[in-house]
């Protein structure tokens, strides 16, 4: 008689599933990237987007919530660039399970739960969640400025999208943007 062992899953941040997004979101990221567009884009991959995003989310407390949308339209972060950026992927991850603060945890227990691989299906799916609504927060603070954002009459760029990440670069994050 063979006995079959019961199959271990394992929930492991960033090598589980694709990543989405759709809505307002998905509109905001086809306006800061383009695929195979570098010159029409201001992330080489939507993969760099999505850390840049969710490191700029979790530092201006800024998280938003996933939206309905019935078309089916979406961006999605292939399995293999998430393979490729793990490490940062991870990094990040364990700094959003460190700092975030909604979660109601003691320090010890944040930092418990930012080196652990989850047990649970459950708690891999509300700590990507907390990773995803600080990147769709970064999202939408990195479309306010590289997008929505109309160069100051004295600025010498004529071109909207260097003046605005010029704008960016010189004053990244105002402290009553930190405030808020």
């Amino acid at each position: 008689m063979v006995k079959r062992s019961k199959e271990i899953t394992t929930y492991e941040y960033f090598k589980v599933d694709e990543v989405f997004f759709k809505g307002k979101h998905r509109d905001y990221i086809d306006q800061l990237w383009k695929l195979n567009q570098i010159q029409n884009s201001y992330f080489a991959r939507l993969v760099d987007l999505y850390s840049v995003a969710a490191i700029l989310g979790l530092k201006l407390k800024r998280r938003s919530k996933e939206e309905k949308d019935d078309t089916g339209i979406k961006r999605t972060i292939q399995m293999q660039q998430l393979a490729n950026t793990y490490q940062t992927l991870s990094t990040i991850m364990k700094m959003v399970l460190i700092m975030d603060d909604s979660r109601k945890l003691t320090f010890e227990q944040k930092l418990e739960s930012a080196f652990m691989i989850p047990e649970d299906k459950e708690t891999y799916e509300e700590n990507m969640e907390l990773f995803n609504s600080y990147a769709r927060g970064g999202i939408e603070y990195l479309y306010e400025q590289l997008v929505l954002r109309k160069p100051d009459v004295d600025e010498i760029y004529s071109d909207f999208r260097v003046a605005n990440m010029v704008a960016l670069l010189k004053n990244p994050i105002s402290i009553d943007e930190l405030d808020s």
